[in-house]
């Protein structure tokens, strides 16, 4: 029996981060736990003074992991979280003394950038992609990896389609009293979809499919529920990727009954036909969310979108009249993006949706292991420090200008104008050979950093303000 200690970083208080349940280590602890292993799971929602108070790091553990969700929180307004997790490590270092624990590294955003983060971090050993079976693997022999400096690929773990997840209720508890959610896996299956900007198939690893029996998916829905929690988010890269299954699951969650639970998850608007429609409108949905990122159909192809704007009209058709909440996600300043990509997107909105029927951001982080990190010629070294696609500086007053004003809410406004001043004091990178072409002539477009870089060190010879966000 090896002694665990699992941390959950992504509970650190820090800026711009909004913690959410920690399925993902929750999974690694129950698959330590089915083998014997002694562990403890430290959440800094679930215990606050576990941030400062680091005693219990002093029992003597024989691994520490440690789950890294994000890298930051993938908008321009806001900062990265490396450099707190550089700090709260060093404290764990400090803490630990002489002791040395097996320090293990991982989670989803560790796994986009494990090469850079290990040494950077301090870890002996790392796990890319999912962890169960690789961390069973580290466990059973923790001196193997003292000092083995690289990470290991994660693999598909039997315990997800054999096993129920039972979280504690404590835990649940603390996430029930911020009004929060908790996630629940449906299935574990490598993303079909090509959108440029998103890394989710490469962290989720090389997975044809397994789909969790839909006895277990409601067996945690009821702990989560008599644990006080009411609103369950299914965190499938994409609900209805396969509808077959997405129906049955929606069928066993009407069926379960559990009064004033609602649940949601990201959908896409095809496949979407109006028998699941018919089963969403009685299952307590809400919101069904579609992330089409533009309106313009030009700039959909250029994101990897594999429908357009018919698709989200018949979705939109097959929602209002069942009375289904929707949500539709807009994201400007991708790839392609021009005056008029943005008043097509604008007119698209204001002809089709209610303000609250529209979430709206600007700016497209860059992020490892995708076609958009490709298409801008950056290494992942590069883009450790939130790195943005190129967007033109006048597009935050377009969008202002053409939208109706009942989408022109104070929470809007705020953001447009927090990302357009962040926009305007971070690095500026002059795009590399190949690169995404300029939207207007003339006009500089270049990549966005927040990197604290001399201007010599910058790629390409950046030459604008080096001021931090």
């Amino acid at each position: 029996m090896t002694a665990v200690l699992l941390v959950n970083l992504a509970s650190l208080p820090m800026p711009g981060n909004d913690p959410i349940f920690p399925i993902g280590i929750r999974c690694i602890q129950d698959a330590l736990e089915r083998e014997n292993h002694r562990t403890r799971l430290i959440d800094f929602i679930e215990d606050p003074s576990a941030s400062t108070d680091l005693s219990w790091a002093a029992e003597p553990w024989d691994v520490i992991g440690f789950t890294i969700r994000n890298i930051d929180p993938v908008d321009l307004s806001c900062d990265g979280h490396v450099t707190h997790y550089e700090t709260f490590l060093a404290r764990i270092r400090e803490a630990l003394g002489h002791r040395r624990p097996l320090l293990v590294g991982g989670g989803p955003g560790y796994s986009l950038f494990g090469p850079e983060l290990i040494s950077r971090l301090g870890f002996d050993v790392g796990v890319v992609g999912p962890g169960e079976q690789s961390m069973l693997e580290i466990v059973a022999d923790p001196r193997k990896y003292l000092g083995f400096g690289q990470n290991l690929s994660g693999d598909r773990y039997p315990g997800f389609i054999a096993n129920s997840l039972d979280h504690p209720e404590r835990l649940l508890s603390a996430y029930a009293s911020r009004g929060g959610s908790i996630g629940v896996e449906t299935k574990r299956k490598t993303c079909y979809q090509g959108c440029v900007y998103c890394p989710y198939a490469y962290i989720s690893g090389d997975n044809g499919g397994d789909h969790k029996p839909t006895g277990a998916i409601v067996e945690e829905l009821r702990t989560a529920y008599g644990s006080g929690i009411r609103d369950v988010f299914f965190t499938d890269g994409i609900f209805n990727s396969e509808l077959s299954f997405a129906k049955n699951v929606v069928r066993a969650v009407t069926a379960a009954d559990l009064s004033g639970l609602t649940w949601s998850a990201y959908f896409t608007p095809k496949p979407f036909d109006d028998e699941f429609a018919d089963l969403l409108s009685v299952s307590n949905v809400g919101p069904v969310i579609i992330s089409p990122d533009s309106l313009d159909d030009r700039v959909m192809r250029a994101l990897g979108k594999s429908f357009d704007t018919r698709h989200v009209e018949r979705f939109i058709e097959r929602c209002r009249p069942r009375g289904i909440k929707f949500k539709v996600s807009v994201v400007l300043g991708g790839p392609g993006e021009t005056r008029e990509s943005v008043r097509a997107t604008a007119q698209w909105i204001n002809d089709n949706l209610d303000s609250e029927e529209l979430t709206l951001n600007v700016g497209y982080r860059v992020l490892p292991e995708t076609e958009l990190a490709r298409q801008l010629g950056l290494e992942n070294a590069e883009i450790l420090d939130p790195t943005f696609h190129p967007l033109d500086p006048d597009l935050f007053s377009w969008v202002i200008g053409d939208l109706d004003s009942r989408f022109l809410t104070t929470g809007r406004m705020l953001n447009l104008m927090a990302g357009r001043t962040s926009s305007r004091k971070m690095l500026k990178i002059p795009l590399t050979p190949g690169g995404s072409p300029a939207p207007q002539e003339g006009r500089e477009f270049v990549a966005l950093t927040r990197r604290m870089l001399p201007i010599a060190e910058v790629r390409n010879g950046g030459t604008e303000n080096r001021a931090r966000c």
